[in-house]
């Protein structure tokens, strides 16, 4: 028994033998004097045993049994280490069976000595910025670097496209690299299943802005109006109408970082169960994982109409989510793209280009070539140019040189010693030193 109900029962026993009345001992135990009534009819009945608690000794109904325990125990060090108690609550939940509140899973870790991986640091204080009342009106745009299939493959990026005013994931894909054809295909991802954002937020990749200044743009770019050339990026958006605002930090843009942080435990863990190995088997996970994602986390906002633009019928998005450059078109309608020569065809009912125009070279995301000029797109055909001797590029020959010295048909040449080349350019002036002096003294005199 503890030491207050030792007290008690002391208490109790001088209010029994008379020694104190009922009032004052009430007033001592901190009790009514009709509770101090039940627990004297208690110890006068069923001794001092009585006034312990019913239920001492015995295990609550709703303990969890040790070899839950053990199992959680198991589990956290092998299938689902490195989750978070919150996360692996609802792991154990949806493919164990196993139904856990965090800080029940969090007490039998503890127990164990299991702390949580996730550093637990004081928030910073800075100011935050509101999100867009409307979905579409700012979507942000980036790429994490992260081991995503832990050693089972190849090094992935992720690229992602986060809504600002919900955080609904809009377009994700893994990809080799932090590249244009990687945000190409994002960005055709999110404007044919959602529309046309009014601006995208990125970082100040040289992917997104080129990091020529003013003095470099073109006067043809200082009359549209821009400061700096585009890139390939930015002429993507450009010619969509969207406007690019470029990010001065990585806390600037915390709703897409804030993401990735939780995709890097969540997301890594759901690829480790899935066996992914392959880009291919990644994103297969991902699309499944996105939609959960935003049924979790995703947020209304505060104004439910949608801000996204629906796709122009004069836009063809092939052409406009490609890579383009300008060439000049020379006589006999031909072009040089790619160190190969292209022959451009006049379809029927489209303008004849005349010979020496500047044409825009579209080349399509699956490698089809196109041109393009006002408006209007042109097909090409490859040339087969043999290429003379004289007109051999540098690679050629030097290719050709190696495999020859390699064959053993090349001669080492060495000039002569009589050789011009090796004679001296300027003539040799004598040294005269005191001993060629007196040789010429002695033989004068």
């Amino acid at each position: 028994m503890s030491q207050m109900e030792l007290n008690r029962i002391q208490v109790l026993e001088q209010s029994l033998g008379g020694l104190i009345t009922t009032k004052h001992a009430a007033l001592v135990l901190g009790l009514s004097e009709r509770h101090v009534y039940r627990l004297k009819a208690r110890l006068r009945e069923h001794g001092p045993a009585s006034l312990a608690h019913g239920n001492r000794g015995r295990k609550p109904a709703h303990t969890i049994p040790e070899d839950i325990r053990q199992q959680v125990v198991q589990l956290a060090q092998s299938k689902y280490w490195g989750c978070n108690f919150t996360f692996l609550s609802e792991l154990l939940h949806e493919y164990e069976g196993i139904s856990l509140s965090p800080s029940s899973v969090a007490r039998i870790l503890k127990a164990a000595g299991i702390s949580s991986p996730k550093k637990h640091r004081p928030p910073k204080l800075h100011r935050s910025r509101q999100r867009k009342p409307q979905i579409g009106l700012l979507v942000q745009i980036d790429g994490s670097h992260h081991d995503w299939l832990e050693g089972r493959g190849p090094k992935l990026v992720l690229l992602l496209a986060v809504d600002d005013a919900t955080g609904q994931i809009l377009a994700a894909l893994f990809w080799p690299s932090e590249d244009f054809e990687g945000y190409c295909y994002l960005l055709f991802d999110l404007v044919t299943n959602h529309g046309i954002p009014v601006a995208i937020y990125s970082d100040r990749h040289t992917l997104f802005f080129s990091p020529k200044g003013e003095e470099d743009t073109t006067v043809e770019q200082q009359l549209l109006g821009q400061q700096r050339p585009l890139t390939q990026i930015g002429r993507i958006l450009n010619e969509l109408g969207i406007q690019h605002i470029p990010a001065r930090s990585p806390q600037a843009k915390g709703r897409i970082e804030r993401s990735f942080q939780t995709l890097q435990e969540r997301l890594v863990l759901e690829l480790r169960l899935a066996g992914a190995a392959t880009l291919d088997e990644a994103n297969a996970v991902l699309k499944n994982f996105i939609v959960r994602y935003n049924k979790k986390f995703a947020v209304q906002p505060a104004d439910p109409v949608s801000a996204f633009r629906p796709i122009p019928s004069h836009l063809r998005l092939d052409h406009v989510f490609c890579w383009k450059e300008h060439r000049m078109l020379n006589p006999g309608y031909t072009i040089r793209f790619e160190c190969k020569a292209y022959k451009v065809l006049n379809p029927k009912g489209a303008p004849v280009i005349p010979l020496r125009s500047v044409v825009e070279v579209h080349k399509l995301l699956d490698g089809r070539l196109y041109v393009g000029w006002k408006g209007n797109i042109y097909p090409l055909e490859l040339l087969n140019v043999t290429s003379s001797p004289k007109t051999k590029s540098k690679a050629e020959s030097k290719a050709s040189t190696v495999a020859n010295e390699k064959a053993g048909t090349t001669l080492t040449r060495r000039p002569a010693q009589d050789h011009p080349w090796r004679m001296p350019w300027k003539p040799r002036r004598p040294n005269y030193t005191t001993s060629t002096l007196t040789k010429s003294l002695t033989s004068f005199t």
